[in-house]
């Protein structure tokens, strides 16, 4: 038996077994849902620490130019 119709078949139980247990299944799409809404929010953190960062940069920017130079 090749892995392709073992994985199937673990598959194929693992539904089977699901549908005796909703309890098990439920939590199993709360675990998903959860774990897509913490991707998604770790994608908006980053996106926002990315956009921090460049007005800060810009920030500097226009400090460093805008200083007088020391002779």
């Amino acid at each position: 038996m090749g892995a392709l119709e073992q994985g199937g078949k673990v598959a194929s139980e693992a539904v089977a077994a699901l549908r005796g247990q909703p309890l098990a299944l439920a939590l199993v799409v709360v675990n998903v849902l959860f774990l897509i809404g913490v991707g998604f929010m770790l994608r908006e953190v980053s996106q926002a620490v990315q956009r921090k960062d460049v007005l800060l940069s810009q920030l500097a920017e226009r400090c460093l130019l805008s200083t007088p130079k020391k002779d």
